[in-house]
Formats: C-alpha cells, sequence, structure tokens
C-alpha cells in the first residue's frame, strides 16, 4: 500500500509543477496600431483628445488568474523607484525591466489578465485617476501562458491602452449644471417668441 501512495504524491507533485503557467510582462510582440485594438495592442496617450502612442515613461500595474474573479497583483512598476520602464524600445511598448517570468498556479494554457497604466509619481493606479492623471485600465483578458520549461509568452492579448485623465465628478455636475442652464434658457426664451 505504501508504494501506492508515495506513487500518488510523486503524481501530485509533477501535476502541480504542471500546473503554473508563465506569461511576461511585455507587449513587444504587438503590433496592431489601432488606439481601439482589442487584442496585440499598444499603450497611447491622450491629453487633448487624440491618442498618441505613448513616448515617455509611465508606471504599470499587472494582474492575472485562472478566472476573472481572482486576479492577483503580480508585480506593480513605479517611476518613484526606478523600475517603470515604458517606450522601449519604441514608443508605445512596454518592457518589464526585472525580465520575470511570472507564474500563475492553476493556468495550464490561458490565463485571465488586467493591465493598469498610469502617468505620474503615483503609487496606483486608483491615485492617479483620482488626481486626474493620464491612465488606464485594461478590460479584463485572456492571454496564453507556458508552462515551463517552455518559454513563457509575452501580453499578446492585451487590447489598446489610452492613457487619459478621467474627469473629477465635480467636472461632470458642472458640466451637467451648464447644460441644464442652457435648456432653460432655450425654453424660456422660446416661451417669449410665441
Amino acid at each position: 500500500m505504501k508504494p501506492f501512495h508515495f506513487s500518488l504524491f510523486v503524481i501530485g507533485i509533477t501535476t502541480n509543477a504542471f500546473a503554473q503557467g508563465q506569461i511576461v510582462f511585455y507587449n513587444l510582440g504587438n503590433e496592431s496600431t489601432s488606439p481601439t485594438a482589442t487584442s496585440s495592442g499598444l499603450f497611447w496617450i491622450s491629453t487633448a483628445g487624440t491618442p498618441v502612442l505613448i513616448n515617455q515613461d509611465f508606471n504599470a500595474a499587472l494582474y492575472a488568474g485562472t478566472d476573472s474573479s481572482n486576479l492577483s497583483l503580480l508585480n506593480i512598476f513605479l517611476l518613484s523607484n526606478g523600475t517603470a520602464i515604458g517606450d522601449n524600445p519604441f514608443p508605445g511598448y512596454f518592457v518589464d525591466p526585472t525580465a520575470t517570468a511570472y507564474t500563475i498556479q492553476g493556468a495550464f494554457s490561458t490565463a485571465f489578465v488586467q493591465v493598469e497604466a498610469w502617468t505620474g509619481n503615483y503609487n496606483s493606479y486608483a491615485a492617479a485617476a483620482a488626481a486626474g492623471a493620464p491612465a488606464a485600465q485594461s478590460a479584463i483578458f485572456v492571454n496564453l501562458v507556458g508552462v515551463p520549461p517552455g518559454t513563457p509568452p509575452p501580453l499578446l492579448g492585451m487590447p489598446a491602452m489610452v492613457l487619459s485623465t478621467i474627469p473629477e465628478p465635480s467636472t461632470f455636475a458642472l458640466v451637467g449644471l451648464g447644460g441644464l442652464s442652457t435648456m432653460l434658457f432655450l425654453r424660456r426664451k422660446s416661451g417669449r417668441l410665441i
């Protein structure tokens, strides 16, 4: 009976070892030149309404998991500690300066991934967005993973990400009040003419 249990133990360890998919955080293989690409996307920035490929270093965070409800933070790259490297080797690209292969437990062939990116010296996407800095959060997408000893794939499934300023709620309120004022003014003016 003991050899049987030992065999099960060895099979379990072997299966667990191979149930660890890996990815790397870079998009050098991505080729889409559209800011609305749904895969093979690049990083863009829009400060005046027209997206252009980002040509500056920016912060980024990588999340992944075996399904869309269990994403975990794999790494965060910040300008403040010198680990953020954007626009390498060309505008629109991001390269993980640590060249790390990130392991996703339980991922056999694919994983669910989300990317956040932002400019400025903020420690998170949420802080940058709250401050009105150009920021973007990708939709959750499916990406291939590699099983060791194979080469981990890059983020080929990543959609294009357009970093843009997110208006504060007070800005929306002012726009709403302006629209309401205009409507009331036009209604009052048209009432007098009748």
